[in-house]
């Protein structure tokens, strides 16, 4: 597929809907319907979301008609790596009807989310768990989105590839023919802690991240669980998960790179996939005031226990008590970036530790009335949860690329990033900036024939050395990846 390199270009392979009776079916792919899309994901939100820009000289809105309750197939090729696209979802809103007075027809777009995900938004929970959380997210998940169509469940056959903290991966699929639907998965990461949650009547996806609050790990300890949704695959899981499975295999650790003045060669292939556009540092840097008021480095959490009227305060210090990894999935010490570590002692004290209050409504063990919640252990995920997410996200920068189809949350992507002030793209790198990054979410655009990648990414602020991992972009003929 060497001979359709575009570094920048994107092929509509097929884009049809599909009323809901499934009677009708209408292909928008061809006669140029389309003249502009785009696909959002992110580790932060519900799931992933897209839209469809028509132009409409046929009446498809009326003669469908289309009623916000179609079916998309949407299947797309990028040119660069040649990755493939397959996305079946949902048309949930039409908007910005515009008629075109001078050349007929009209303009306007189709908002789009994944079947599963739309359907599971119509539903509510009202109901009590009593198991451990991931165990919970599965049958959620089960009840509520893999069993939502005729014949969709769980494969019975998991995932043969070890994956990262005795995670699994289910299959979801459809009985009988599923070629004409992308094969997705469910990753789940397993939670120590067992709990009984009541859950009170939220959406399933509420009810996912409720449960994910209460989740707690042993080796994940930045007690970062989330749920979320991609092209390819729902996840509940941690942030170390996906920083541990690509190093583990560091082909799926991507090399990228900046510098400010860059004068690319046409044949070198490499170059034009990996350069990064623009950037903008979205953090707030170094902001010892916010350090010290946020949790990051001291906080306290206070149990409140009506029944025996008694408080129980649980201390955290990030010194002693934060083992994270960073991202080369090595756990380590804070070091001296970016306090000194005499700054940490006589700065982030018990007197200004950030506080928080617990109501407890469970019997600790060993009590009488003691039951399941015993082992929720919320005051160990709220302390980690918050130092994590600020360290973390205290080196945040939005990117901007051309092509890259492949690019999704959940990544790990290495960048080179030139000294601000470089003058050409041999100087020294930004040590402060460069480095590894978990892409936390893409937005892919195509725009006047152009596909544009936007990532918002982060890194610990104090990981600043780097393995480099090798880089599989050489060989586009080679590259053959599906999400």
């Amino acid at each position: 597929m060497a001979e359709n390199f575009n570094p920048s270009g994107v092929e509509i392979e097929k884009a049809e809907l599909i009323s809901y009776d499934g009677k009708t079916r209408t292909d928008i792919g061809s006669g140029n319907y389309i003249y502009g899309w785009s696909i959002s994901q992110s580790m932060n939100a519900v799931a992933y979301s897209g839209t469809i820009d028509i132009l409409d000289t046929s009446g498809i809105l009326e003669g469908m008609p289309i009623r916000g309750e179609e079916s998309l197939n949407l299947w797309l090729v990028g040119l660069d790596m040649q990755t493939q696209v397959k996305i079946s979802a949902r048309i949930h809103k039409v908007s910005d009807i515009k008629p075109k007075s001078n050349s007929g027809g009209a303009t306007y777009t189709l908002h789009f989310i994944s079947k599963q995900t739309f359907k599971a938004s119509t539903k509510s929970i009202t109901r009590s768990y009593l198991n451990r959380p991931s165990e919970m997210a599965r049958e959620i998940f089960d009840d509520n989105f893999a069993s939502l169509d005729a014949g969709t469940k769980f494969d019975s056959e998991l995932s043969k590839i070890p994956l990262p903290y005795n995670a699994t991966s289910y299959n979801i699929i459809k009985e009988g023919d599923t070629r004409n639907e992308p094969l997705r998965s469910f990753v789940v990461q397993p939670t120590d802690n067992k709990a009984q949650i009541i859950v009170p009547d939220l959406s399933p996806t509420e009810a996912m991240f409720f449960v994910a609050s209460r989740s707690l790990s042993s080796e994940s300890t930045s007690q970062s669980y989330k749920f979320f949704e991609t092209i390819e695959n729902y996840y509940y899981c941690t942030d170390e998960y996906f920083i541990k499975k690509a190093n583990e295999k560091s082909g799926d650790i991507l090399n990228l790179f900046f510098a400010p003045v860059v004068d690319l060669d046409a044949t070198n292939v490499k170059a034009q996939i990996n350069r990064i556009e623009d950037f903008q540092v979205m953090s707030k840097g170094i902001d010892t005031s916010t350090d010290i008021h946020s949790g990051a480095y001291r906080s306290e959490v206070v149990e409140i226990d009506f029944v025996h009227r008694r408080l129980t305060y649980n201390k955290f210090n990030y010194d002693t008590d934060a083992k994270y990894i960073d991202m080369n999935a090595k756990v380590r010490s804070l070091d001296e970036n970016p306090h000194t570590a005499e700054f940490r002692k006589d700065t982030f004290t018990e007197a200004n530790a950030k506080r928080f209050m617990i109501f407890k409504d469970f019997a600790s063990k060993g009590e009488p009335a003691s039951n399941i919640q015993g082992d929720m252990r919320l005051t160990d995920i709220v302390h980690n949860r918050i130092s994590y997410y600020h360290h973390l996200n205290n080196t945040q920068v939005v990117a901007n690329m051309k092509g890259r189809l492949d690019i999704r949350p959940g990544m790990i992507v290495n960048v080179d990033i030139k000294a601000l002030d470089s003058v050409d793209a041999t100087m020294t790198l930004n040590e402060s900036l460069s480095g590894k990054y978990l892409v936390q979410s893409t937005s892919h655009t195509m725009s006047e024939g152009t596909l544009y990648c936007g990532m918002k990414m982060a890194k610990f602020d104090w990981s600043g050395q780097t393995q480099l991992a090798p880089n599989e972009t050489t060989d586009i003929a080679d590259r053959g990846n599906r999400i």
